[in-house]
């Protein structure tokens, strides 16, 4: 959890500049859901699909969020981007708290943070043109804005995202997944936000398209001056894609370091359990497997104390018992384990 000093600086919410210069910081945000115990009872249970996320996103950068299936990477892109609310904790956009939002003041959120969905088969209105998909937001957001300006934007955000215009009265099942991709991200870029949220822009695409869509957002975001959150499950694909890498695991994060320092020294024990399952380069690169046990626990009863400890080699009496919070470990990492002390010491 971050001190109380870091959360008086995030939560200045009066709009006076505050010396927290992040572009968006989430502090101890919860979403809990209740569900029912059988279908056909009527007792309830709760899942704690986020539970308890400090993060911070700095203009330009882009953040690779990682995790198992369950982690509860999709719940905090929904939390970041307004479209469900947390049960408890505070997102700061801008030095503004972005909870309980209406009117104007949401749409201006709505401009500036937007999503790219996973599903480009499910995400797009098969009952609308291209041209109409990319162009609502446009006519939501700018109602003043004439019908031939509108065209004339969708059609320039169509080449930008490598469309051809012709294209813009096509409807989603006359495109291939990478094309209905693009039409999302083009519809994402349409409001002119700074913070996008990619949630597994590529999984459901072929490997072969996955590239393209890649180097795509990459090119995107040096010309648009974006911010991204890049949430997948792919360890290759978020360290080319990321600049800083948070590993999230039953809801909370565990670790988070720049890609480089993350990447060649893990500190936490699911990081490093993460890192030796990607295959070598080369036959000569010799790498220690580090094999977990079981299966990630049920968000519905997360075990006491640690919720890594039931699959930790490391675990120590302490970790059944005492959840560890997260803490910097040298200048420029949070780590949440009981293994590292808090330290000033740089790591490597």
């Amino acid at each position: 959890m971050l001190d109380e000093p870091m959360r008086r600086k995030v939560s200045n919410l009066d709009g006076e500049q505050s010396a927290d210069r992040h572009l968006m910081s989430l502090v101890n945000v919860k979403k809990y859901f209740s569900v029912k115990e059988t279908f056909f009872s009527s007792r309830k249970q709760t899942v704690r699909a986020v539970d308890g996320v400090d993060i911070h996103i700095d203009q330009g950068e882009t953040i690779g969020l990682v995790g198992e299936s369950g982690s509860g990477k999709s719940t905090l892109g929904r939390l970041i981007t307004n479209l469900i609310e947390p049960t408890e904790g505070k997102i700061i956009f801008e030095n503004e708290d972005a909870g309980g939002l209406s009117g104007e003041r949401l749409k201006r959120f709505r401009r500036n943070v937007q999503l790219v969905f996973q599903d480009p088969y499910a995400s797009l209105n098969p009952r609308m043109s291209a041209g109409s998909i990319i162009g609502e937001p446009l006519k939501i957001h700018y109602g003043d804005k004439s019908t031939s300006e509108i065209e004339n934007e969708v059609a320039r955000l169509m080449d930008v995202v490598g469309l051809q215009r012709e294209q813009m009265a096509r409807y989603p099942h006359e495109f291939s997944g990478g094309q209905r991709q693009r039409i999302g991200i083009a519809r994402a870029l349409a409001l002119k936000p700074k913070l996008i949220v990619a949630d597994e822009p590529v999984s459901a695409l072929d490997v072969s398209i996955q590239a393209q869509i890649l180097n795509l957002l990459n090119t995107l975001k040096s010309d648009f001056d974006l911010t991204y959150l890049f949430i997948t499950h792919d360890l290759n694909v978020v360290e080319h894609m990321s600049d800083r890498i948070a590993v999230m695991y039953l809801g909370r994060i565990v670790e988070s370091a720049e890609k480089e320092s993350l990447c060649a020294h893990p500190l936490h024990p699911y990081t490093e359990a993460l890192l030796s399952a990607l295959p070598a380069f080369s036959p000569r690169e010799k790498k220690k497997r580090r094999i977990l046990e079981g299966e990630s626990p049920s968000p519905l009863s997360p075990p006491a104390g640690c919720p890594f400890h039931p699959r930790c080699p490391e675990r120590m009496v302490r970790c059944m018992t005492e959840i560890p919070g997260l803490k910097m470990v040298g200048s420029q990492r949070m780590v949440a384990c009981h293994l590292f002390p808090e330290s000033t010491e740089d790591v490597k």
